[in-house]
């Protein structure tokens, strides 16, 4: 997927639908903002007797607020009370109040800051040590501020949750959205090594199978399992043809003492019998690679294929 693609389109389109409902929403004045913290604070309260109000009031609430002070503007992140309310619908009924106490707790911060904010200097120590009791309180550990992205994810999902609710308004919020995401990539990813592996152990199948012959390879010389490797690959048979030429280097090299005579070892355990200093090391070697994936793992076998390994078998003195 390239950068641009669809998906980055459509992100941009979301963000854009974002930006411009924040831009609908006029600043306040610290006034203002003071009354609709309040605001705020009774409707948390009032989810104590009617919890279904819950639906509307965070559906109703923006992205921020715009606060326009002496010292400028300023953007009051309320993904906050969104994620409270959200935790505040899917929550047992027994962690509900607690949800509410957190979020109303915050709500009376964020005004005590407020009223002291456009009051340089005015805040005495014990109304200062106040405030830095309640910002200390375990709900607020993990406050930080939203990042870009953080805030990119939100209008994504606020318009999507939005979107869904006017199709079907019991369409589950899409909150954990990225969650879904990121557990979709994981599966993914997981199906596609399944696959890489299964293909990768289908083309080494061969490394420790046995094809036990009725004899010794030796015991038939390796001119007439050249010469049935020859006639299959005249017949354009290339999987048999490899499997009689590679049966004819171990003939001969079994009939030269290169190991003793076993007809039960594998194609790696001939290839390990052969002494590293042994010119017959490096051909061999190549040669049953190519037999292993063309006999045991049946990969497709070409012409080419056979041409290189009987170029390895003319290097054994098969010819």
């Amino acid at each position: 997927m390239t950068p641009f693609g669809p998906r980055s389109c459509l992100a941009a389109l979301f963000l854009l639908a974002g930006l411009a409902q924040a831009s609908e929403r006029p600043a306040l004045n610290t006034a203002q903002y003071l009354e609709q913290l309040e605001g705020y604070e009774n409707q948390v309260a009032e989810l104590a007797s009617a919890p279904q109000k819950a639906y509307t009031f965070r559906d109703s609430l923006p992205e921020t607020l715009t606060v326009r002070t002496a010292r400028g503007d300023v953007a009051v992140d309320m993904s906050f009370l969104r994620d409270a309310l959200n935790r505040f619908l899917t929550a047992a009924a027994a962690a509900k109040p607690n949800i509410l106490a957190n979020a109303d707790t915050r709500l009376k911060a964020m005004r005590a800051e407020a009223e002291l904010y456009e009051q340089p200097g005015g805040a005495d120590d014990a109304t200062r040590k106040r405030l830095d009791q309640m910002l200390s309180a375990p709900e607020f550990d993990r406050v930080r501020g939203p990042t870009a992205l953080d805030l990119l994810k939100q209008r994504i999902q606020a318009w999507i949750g939005k979107l869904l609710r006017k199709i079907n308004p019991k369409i589950p919020d899409v909150q954990d959205l990225g969650q879904w995401f990121v557990w979709g990539m994981i599966a993914l990813a997981s199906a596609i090594a399944v696959v890489w592996l299964y293909r990768v152990s289908q083309q080494n199948m061969g490394t420790g199978t046995r094809e036990i012959l009725p004899f010794r390879p030796s015991t038939r010389n390796w001119r007439e399992w050249l010469s049935d490797a020859r006639a299959r690959a005249a017949a354009g048979e290339w999987r048999d043809a490899v499997h009689f030429g590679f049966w004819a280097a171990v003939s001969r090299l079994e009939s030269e003492g290169v190991w003793p005579p076993d007809k039960t070892r594998t194609p790696r355990e001939y290839l390990k019998a052969i002494p590293g200093s042994s010119l017959a090391k490096e051909p061999f070697a190549a040669m049953t690679r190519r037999f292993e994936a063309s006999w045991y793992g049946s990969c497709p076998t070409t012409e080419a294929d056979f041409a290189q390994f009987a170029a390895h078998l003319e290097r054994l003195g098969c010819r």
